[in-house]
């Protein structure tokens, strides 16, 4: 068996094990017709469920968090979700939305995805994908305002 399956294998019975089911739903801006006119948000496309993993930031000292957090990239609250690597995250944190919970469950914990992740491949193929979140807020605007 390649390395490439056993890791395949092992990211899907860390996810059995610790995992959450997601929906991830991808939208797309109108702006009207002037700069300073509302932006409205309409989806694009249907929802995708899968599963990922949270984690918490890692803070401690020389950690690559900690330096996104003191460049003021990333605020403390700001969550880690593993997935899997074939999965598309495309444009700005705008773009998308990941809502914890199964279908059917309305849950408040709605997150925004922030513009950077980081692939990792074995034999040029996608094992996992690490990307940083932060929870909406309370407007439920996808802009967090």
């Amino acid at each position: 068996m390649s390395i490439k399956i056993r890791l395949h294998a092992a990211r899907r019975k860390i996810i059995n094990l610790a995992g959450a089911p997601i929906r991830i739903q991808r939208f797309t801006s109108t702006i009207g017709s002037v700069y300073d006119d509302d932006i409205s948000w309409s989806q694009a496309g249907g929802d995708l469920w899968t599963s990922g993993i949270f984690f918490p930031l890692n803070t401690g000292k020389n950690s690559s968090d900690s330096i996104l957090v003191e460049q003021g990239k990333l605020i403390h609250d700001d969550k880690k979700l593993f997935v899997h690597g074939s999965i598309l995250f495309t444009g700005s944190e705008e773009t998308v939305s990941i809502r914890i919970g199964s279908p059917g469950n309305n849950s408040d914990n709605q997150f925004s995805l922030l513009a950077f992740s980081q692939k990792y491949e074995v034999q040029n193929e996608a094992i996992y994908k690490q990307v940083y979140i932060r929870l909406i807020g309370g407007t439920g605007s996808l802009l967090g305002v």
